[in-house]
């Protein structure tokens, strides 16, 4: 990372600076991450205030970079400016009232309940470490049933890797997932063994596809846990969102760092 050093900023200088900076905030007002599920569905909750960059649920931020760190800084620190939405606009997609939204990991308040079209919660003011992520889950109800179930994964990073998203989407909790119990052990457990597998491949590429097998497997026996779990809570959806959106990251992680290869067969645990 860059070292930091004052500067004096006069005329010219000043005003595009504040240009850009105003641009970046104008941009982030209108953006929404959906996060993740069925199309159909996907407009009734969702994340404002951010903009995805990978799949559905992901935010990887370069620290400084003003299009999605808020401070525009290079700090050591990206900050984001997330809030939770109702009824967002979203072709093919038709909202609906929302009379519950149960969430986990961030702390995102949801608007006023049930409310109407376009409404947002507070924003919250998420500072994220370079090098490091956090997650939050959102599970929406009414008349008593399942409506929407979302997740936002933010990330920050000093340079760009390959593997950076798949890091940043198993560097979270997977507890997220907001079971009312503890997650089942064995979930727990593979989740780690996927989150080194990443790691020693974004170390060392030439062992890419063997680790990237490895945290495949790891991500099918979990997705399989997810399943029964969904049959009694919705946390299990949401356990399904985040490890979904590792597997897509690991997999474009992958074609980045082995360009001429196609993704490695995926084996059964």
């Amino acid at each position: 990372m860059a070292s930091m050093r004052s500067e004096h900023v006069t005329g010219g200088a000043l005003a595009a600076v504040m240009l850009c900076l105003l641009s970046a905030t104008a941009t982030r007002v209108d953006a929404f991450v959906l996060g993740g599920g069925n199309a159909d569905k996907d407009c009734r909750v969702a994340f404002g205030g951010v903009d995805t960059t990978d799949g559905e649920s992901g935010v990887v931020c370069s620290d400084g970079d003003p299009a999605c760190d808020v401070d525009g800084v290079a700090d050591g620190t990206c900050r984001f400016a997330p809030s939770l939405c109702t009824g967002v606009p979203v072709e093919g997609c038709t909202p609906i009232p929302i009379e519950s939204i149960d969430v986990a990991g961030l702390p995102l308040a949801p608007p006023a309940l049930p409310g109407k079209a376009g409404a947002c919660g507070a924003t919250l003011d998420v500072a994220v470490s370079a090098g490091g992520a956090v997650g939050v889950t959102a599970i929406a109800r009414s008349e008593g049933a399942l409506r929407d179930v979302d997740y936002l994964n933010l990330c920050c990073r000093t340079a760009a890797g390959p593997f950076d998203a798949a890091r940043c989407a198993l560097a979270v909790d997977p507890a997220i997932a907001g079971c009312a119990g503890p997650l089942p052990a064995a979930a727990v457990r593979k989740f780690g063994r996927a989150r080194a597998a990443i790691l020693r491949a974004a170390a060392d590429p030439r062992h890419a596809k063997r680790e990237v097998r490895r945290a495949d497997r790891a991500l099918d026996g979990i997705k399989r846990i997810a399943r029964r779990l969904a049959g009694t809570d919705a946390c299990g959806d949401a356990l399904g969102l985040v490890v979904s959106h590792a597997v897509a990251t690991i997999e474009a992680g992958i074609r980045g760092a082995v360009p001429s290869s196609a993704s490695p067969s995926r084996r059964a645990p």
